[in-house]
């Protein structure tokens, strides 16, 4: 059910015609760390981000290629499309900081994963945010029994401290367990969280909004689901917006 849901809603969206898309934003990332668990751990990451609004609803995808000058290149991205139900029905949820209810699924891909997500999303307009997103979802991982579920926070913001323009975004999962508590095909509840503070470099030659730099902490607890696996790791990062 999940499964099916899913795949009709990104069948949707890859029938949009461009005629319908109202905006395009594509930025690329490059980020080192040195602390990382369960594989190598100094690692570089080249991050692909492209996210679109159409007459109906908005599409985020993102790939991220781990060690991309190594032997050891592995890839992973989401697809994450939504359909907002005002825009379907013409009908308001506006009200008091809620912008907009929708429907939201996430495609998970990469070496040896493949999860499906679908569920609900909620916008809200508050100041000083360009966003911020909370998402809900019934989470499958086709290897494990059972579903699960799933809670994604997602922000973007922006302040200044004197003559520097700073941008602080990031997002925050956080999923149940699935599959037999103590059988090998187990994931824990996990929880992974990777904020930016990101310095506008280009503001200061003029050009605001295209080359950042700055850090992103990555922590997750239970990584990948496993138990008593948890990551802390600060990377640098340069961000480029096209």
């Amino acid at each position: 059910m999940i499964r099916a849901t899913l795949i009709s809603l990104l069948g949707l969206a890859t029938s949009i015609p461009a005629a319908a898309q109202t905006w395009n934003a594509f930025n690329a990332q490059a980020l080192y760390g040195s602390t990382f668990e369960l594989g190598p751990a100094k690692v570089e990451t080249l991050t692909l981000e492209w996210a679109n609004g159409w007459t109906y609803g908005d599409n985020f995808v993102f790939a991220d290629i781990t060690r991309p000058l190594s032997n050891g290149t592995a890839i992973y991205g989401e697809w994450t499309p939504r359909l907002s139900i005002s825009k379907l029905t013409g009908k308001t949820f506006r009200k008091g900081v809620v912008q907009d209810i929708l429907l939201s699924g996430t495609l998970e891909l990469g070496n040896g994963i493949t999860n499906y997500l679908i569920g609900g999303a909620v916008d809200f307009a508050i100041p000083g945010f360009n966003f911020f997103q909370i998402n809900g979802y019934l989470r499958e991982n086709p290897d494990l029994s059972g579903v699960t579920w799933q809670m994604t926070v997602v922000w973007d913001t922006v302040f200044k401290t004197g003559r520097l323009r700073w941008a602080f975004l990031g997002y925050l999962d956080w999923a149940g367990s699935e599959g037999i508590a103590g059988a090998l095909a187990y994931e824990k509840r996990n929880l992974q969280l990777q904020p930016q503070l990101l310095l506008d470099l280009g503001s200061l030659m003029g050009q605001p909004d295209k080359v950042f730099g700055g850090v992103e902490w990555l922590y997750w607890k239970n990584k990948f689901g496993v138990s008593g696996v948890d990551e802390s790791v600060v990377q640098v990062m340069i961000k480029v917006a096209f």
